[in-house]
């Protein structure tokens, strides 16, 4: 700072000498040197606060410059990408789907128990099937043999309604077939479709078939199909054995 005011002072100085003097005194006396002020500029260059040049930068909007404009992409990448959404549509109806039919299943098991727990048990214990007493009390202990002899004396007919109502017994109060006293042998066998075994049912299938020929056909079967289930019916359906 100092340095500047020394060279401020000195250029100053000159400046009004020069101008403070004469014309002719001009002429006369020297004037300074072309050295002395070429020594006074260097000074003032010198200076850290004078002669240097800075460059300062600054952010300015650009007005008309066209933003960068942006490549499409590959039709592979979006004919991937379409079929991926359409995929996930696909897929997300497939899983509703899923889910409704499980929905289904479980509200129709969860009714249908709750059906068989509110019968009352008058039916689950029924004594009678239309006009036939099922009761055990009213059977003979060997369903199958007492069958068996009536079949032996000709008595077809016989045969099948004891087989018939020993079955249902045995379905009523040994298996607890859910078999209403109004049910017809339709009823009925379906009744035992759904709680029995296979082989169960097999039984009581082949017995209401001849069952139904005998009493609605008056067709008489032969002996041996009934001979059969007579001898079947105690190792199938409990009781003793002949």
């Amino acid at each position: 700072m100092r340095s500047l005011l020394k060279a401020c002072g000195a250029a100053l100085l000159l400046a009004g000498y020069a101008a403070g003097q004469p014309e002719g005194a001009a002429r006369g006396e020297a004037s300074p040197s072309h050295a002395a002020v070429q020594a006074a500029v260097e000074e003032l260059r010198r200076d850290p606060n004078l002669g240097r040049s800075k460059t300062i930068k600054s952010l300015h909007w650009v007005e008309g410059q066209a933003a960068p404009t942006m490549t499409e992409p590959p039709n592979w990448i979006v004919g991937l990408f379409q079929f991926l959404s359409q995929a996930a549509g696909v897929l997300l109806w497939v899983a509703g789907g899923i889910g409704l039919a499980i929905a289904a299943i479980w509200v129709y098991r969860v009714v249908k128990a709750q059906r068989s727990d509110r019968l009352p048990a008058a039916i689950a214990a029924a004594s009678h099937i239309q006009d036939l007493d099922i009761r055990p009390a009213s059977l003979p202990a060997d369903v199958g043999g007492a069958a068996l002899e009536l079949l032996a004396a000709g008595r077809t007919r016989e045969a099948l309604s004891l087989l018939y109502r020993g079955a249902l017994s045995r379905a009523v109060h040994n298996f607890s077939v859910v078999i209403g006293e109004s049910y017809t042998e339709g009823e009925a066998l379906r009744a035992v479709n759904q709680r029995l075994d296979r082989t169960r049912v097999q039984y009581f299938s082949t017995l209401v078939g001849l069952w139904q020929r005998t009493v609605y056909a008056a067709d008489i079967p032969a002996a041996e199909p009934v001979a059969a289930l007579c001898r079947e019916f105690s190792p199938v359906l409990g009781g003793t054995p002949i």
